[in-house]
């Protein structure tokens, strides 16, 4: 048992912090020893949600990252609530700790970690002080949800079009578009009409996506769209973990020697272009709601 602790307090110590370099063989260990690592892995990330800034004070802890990417890949449905929480935080501080990982991973950690229940990623898709990529992020695993048959297409298509009230982001949010698309990928045969409404009432940008998007999907078939939905399961899935993390940006080797993580910076301008963004949609809703009420 001795053992096994002091495996266990050695991987720990590992990717505790980040020093450049891909903790392959650390991982390899923590895979072995998945039953008994996995309540520390958990404890990990409830630190972070007791004390997220501590996370984003200090740029170089990293255990958090390779906590939820390895519980994503055990498929650990105990943590999900935890992650849920997470990624549920207000303002941009999912996106603080996690940088890229609140779009790209979420979907398929979301889905690993969720038993077949979709009940919290539905409450984090409509969790409207949630940050938006999040939310969109909770929508693809409920697609992704719709594959595994946790919940019927129809079902899933009928509640993403709850969402187009114009009550759940700022007019000018890229969120309508990209729940669109996630509903395009299910083939949106009933949904279309809403679709269409959506282009009309401007919630969907055109420089989002485009009409014609759907008109393909609608084309192709119901198998045929299921069918490319599949293929970006398959690519997306964590079942390599090595393949879904080694290749990353910070773990190259010219990024070792920078002494601060490439990740955090990347994470930071993504944040300066973000708030920007967000900047500049509120000043146009605010001129368009001023030449509204005029």
């Amino acid at each position: 048992m001795d053992d096994v602790q002091d495996r266990i307090d050695t991987i720990l110590g590992a990717i505790r912090v980040y020093d450049g370099k891909y903790k392959r063989e650390e991982l390899d260990a923590a895979i072995q020893l998945k039953e008994e690592i996995t309540p520390y892995l958990i404890k990990v990330l409830e630190k972070v949600r007791e004390n997220p800034h501590a996370y984003i004070e200090d740029e170089d802890l990293y255990d958090h990252i390779y906590g939820i990417m390895l519980l994503g890949h055990f498929k650990e449905p105990s943590v999900h609530k935890v992650i849920i929480d997470l990624f549920s935080l207000p303002d941009d501080l999912p996106d603080k700790m996690f940088g890229d990982m609140c779009t790209t991973d979420l979907p398929m950690i979301l889905f690993n970690t969720c038993g077949g229940s979709i009940d919290l990623m539905q409450s984090l898709a409509l969790n409207k002080s949630a940050d938006e990529y999040c939310r969109v992020s909770a929508c693809q695993a409920i697609a992704y949800a719709a594959l595994a048959e946790y919940i019927s297409r129809e079902d899933a298509l009928d509640f993403f079009s709850t969402l187009f009230t114009r009550e759940e982001a700022e007019e000018t949010s890229d969120f309508w578009g990209l729940v669109a698309i996630i509903m395009g990928d299910l083939y949106p045969n009933d949904h279309i009409e809403l679709i269409q409404n959506a282009f009309e009432e401007g919630l969907i940008r055109p420089g989002m996506v485009g009409y014609d998007f759907f008109e393909r999907s609608l084309k192709l078939g119901e198998e045929a769209c299921l069918d490319k939905l599949r293929q970006d399961f398959e690519h997306r899935s964590l079942d390599d973990i090595h393949a879904s993390m080694s290749w990353w940006a910070c773990f190259q080797e010219k990024s070792k020697s920078t002494g601060v993580t490439q990740q955090i910076k990347i994470q930071k301008i993504s944040e300066k272009k973000r708030a920007s963004a967000k900047k500049k949609k509120r000043n146009q809703a605010k001129k368009s709601r001023k030449k509204n009420r005029r």
